[in-house]
């Protein structure tokens, strides 16, 4: 848990407006929570917290990489990250979370963004995690891999026909229409 010690902030006390924080994110992070997808990467986040009466609005900014493996021609790859997020705080008597908005307790003397750090990290990983690096040198993917799929023909299959005897009995149907 001492990686998470510096995502710690206080807020008891802390004056109305924009305040900003910086964090560096490495493999340790990820680490503390069971199940990552993301096992290693270096990134840089930075927050804008904004103190309002009611509520705090977190601004997440992040950009650097993780390591993953590359869809398209398996190599390990670092695949780049940058995005940002916006996450609303609001003070309650119970703390929980809802999507987007978090609740902490009116009695808080700090709060912890790590798992709003960890949550924005996982939802900013692509679907399809490949990237434009022929501009790398040495470029990160399987150069063999590639050459075997530059040479495969792509041929869709014959149309499926379906046999449904529902969909079969309703084809001759006919549907006029009254006013």
């Amino acid at each position: 848990m001492q990686a998470l010690n510096q995502f710690s902030i206080p807020i008891k006390g802390l004056n109305f407006g924009k305040h900003e924080y910086d964090f560096l994110i490495q493999n340790r992070f990820f680490d503390e929570f069971e199940g990552s997808p993301i096992k290693f990467g270096e990134l840089k986040t930075h927050l804008v917290l904004d103190r309002r009466i009611r509520d705090l609005e977190l601004y997440f900014s992040t950009q650097g990489y993780i390591e993953s493996e590359c869809d398209r021609c398996t190599a390990e790859i670092k695949l780049p990250i940058d995005a940002s997020i916006k996450f609303i705080v609001k003070f309650s008597d119970e703390e929980q979370s809802d999507g987007e908005v978090f609740f902490v307790s009116t009695e808080s003397h700090e709060i912890n963004v790590a798992q709003m750090v960890y949550e924005h990290l996982i939802l900013a990983i692509p679907l399809i995690k490949t990237y434009d690096c022929q501009d790398e040198d040495p470029i990160p993917c399987n150069e063999n891999v590639l050459d075997v799929l530059d040479g495969v023909e792509y041929e869709p299959e014959e149309e499926v026909v379906n046999n449904n005897p529902f969909g079969d009995a309703f084809k001759d149907l006919k549907i006029t229409k009254t006013k």
